[in-house]
């Protein structure tokens, strides 16, 4: 009797599994990952791989009918970029060397074909076109410029919003560079910057969340949260959407408050009680708002989807990645520290493919590999890495098909303008065509 039970479920079990070339599990075949009115996802997906092991790694994914998000700037959510590089003309925007690059996450701002960065006494310069100085100004005292300031900007419209880790925080003109308004902050500031409305939002080092006037830098309300003795250097996140701000602080919290007062909407923790208390170690990716979701991750083994109207968990995946993922339509692309590339679909955190990208790499190198950040287009993924490097990755294979030396010394997450690549050095600016 038992005998005949097995062979009957075997039976059945047998008939529901396809095992024909249709499946795309048995033999290679060519995926497509199509826009939400086309989705036609075919079930190769795996819940989780552990040991960070290659999955499906000759699938070939192709990106097709990319529908182009409008929240870029809101929800961190930059997608597919077009860039047209064929690093074959380099060029350079100069200024005096950055003593303490290597400590924080330098951001140029983009103004058509110019461009504003600082040097290492706090000067802001806007470059013009074939990297000319348009103006360069200066709003710090002797004593300030010797402690060489770290700029962070934020451009609202003709103006910029300038932060310092003095606590400074200040508006200037991009047309000549004067000085609109200057305020203090009591401590310094951790996170990015948010401006919406005349309003803008920020962090600081006391877990003190507030928004401002942009207007005239006063402080219209602040969320307090517990402080800690020693914070991460990873700078924290914000993104908004149209009722509510929502950021991460140094305890790996994820809050969402409304943005109109300030008031408690709710908070997710996303680690555990011991985690927490070495949150200091933890290095968390940028939030990415899309549609109703929030994705980020940690190097903790933690990738996250939350729901952003009530903070609950949508899926949890065992990934360890610091870096912004991207969203292209369904999919969703992270680069873990090791190195690999991790391609899952989105709603449901179920894994399509991971890719070792860097395999070849002996492991003496490998050990001190550290990847900075990425940016992709419909069929590339740019990643630059700490010894220097930009590496381009092709989507569909997993392939490199080019890697560039860029410098000798730490450089920035790449950046996209008009096309063109642009990674910071310690001095200068590096424009890839």
């Amino acid at each position: 009797m038992i005998k005949s039970i097995f062979i009957i479920l075997s039976i059945l079990i047998l008939n529901s599994c396809s095992f024909d070339t249709k499946s795309g599990i048995w033999t290679k075949e060519t995926i497509s990952l199509e826009s939400k009115e086309n989705n036609q996802i075919k079930e190769l997906f795996k819940k989780e791989v552990s040991n960070e092991n290659e999955f499906n790694p000759k699938l070939e994914i192709v990106i097709k009918n990319f529908s182009e998000n409008r929240n870029k700037y809101k929800g961190n959510n930059f997608g597919a970029l077009k860039v047209d590089a064929n690093f074959k003309n380099i060029s350079k925007y100069n200024f005096s060397k950055i003593e303490y690059f290597d400590q924080f996450e330098p951001k140029a701002i983009f103004i058509d074909n110019n461009l504003i960065f600082f040097d290492s006494k706090g000067s802001i310069i806007k470059f013009g076109e074939e990297s000319k100085i348009s103006w360069k100004v200066n709003h710090y005292s002797k004593k300030e410029k010797k402690l060489s300031p770290l700029l962070k900007f934020e451009r609202s419209g003709k103006n910029l919003l300038v932060t310092d880790n003095f606590a400074k925080i200040y508006l200037i003109n991009t047309y000549d560079g004067k000085l609109i308004w200057k305020t203090e902050h009591n401590v310094s500031l951790i996170s990015q910057i948010k401006i919406e409305n005349n309003k803008f939002y920020v962090l600081d080092a006391n877990n003190t969340f507030s928004c401002y006037s942009l207007l005239d830098g006063i402080k219209l309300w602040d969320f307090v949260g517990e402080k800690r003795l020693i914070n991460s250097q990873k700078q924290t996140s914000i993104v908004i959407n149209n009722e509510s701000v929502i950021f991460n602080n140094t305890r790996g919290e994820i809050i969402s408050l409304d943005k109109s007062n300030g008031n408690l909407n709710w908070i997710t923790s996303t680690m555990e009680y011991g985690e927490s208390l070495q949150s200091f170690l933890i290095k968390n990716s940028d939030l990415v708002l899309d549609e109703n979701n929030l994705y980020f991750s940690n190097n903790n083994n933690s990738f996250i989807s939350l729901d952003v109207n009530l903070g609950f968990v949508n899926w949890k995946q065992d990934i360890s990645s610091y870096l912004r993922p991207v969203i292209i339509n369904n999919i969703l692309l992270t680069i873990s520290p090791k190195g690999y590339l991790y391609i899952l679909e989105k709603n449901s955190g179920n894994i399509i493919r991971i890719t070792d990208l860097f395999y070849n790499l002996n492991p003496k190198k490998r050990k001190n590999l550290e990847i900075n950040g990425f940016v992709a287009t419909t069929d590339k993924i740019y990643l630059t890495t700490k010894n220097g490097k930009i590496t381009k990755v092709n989507i569909k294979n997993g392939n490199i098909d080019l890697v560039y030396k860029v410098s000798r010394n730490k450089i920035s997450k790449p950046y996209v303008n008009n096309s063109k690549i642009y990674i910071i050095k310690n001095n200068g600016i590096v424009k890839i065509n």
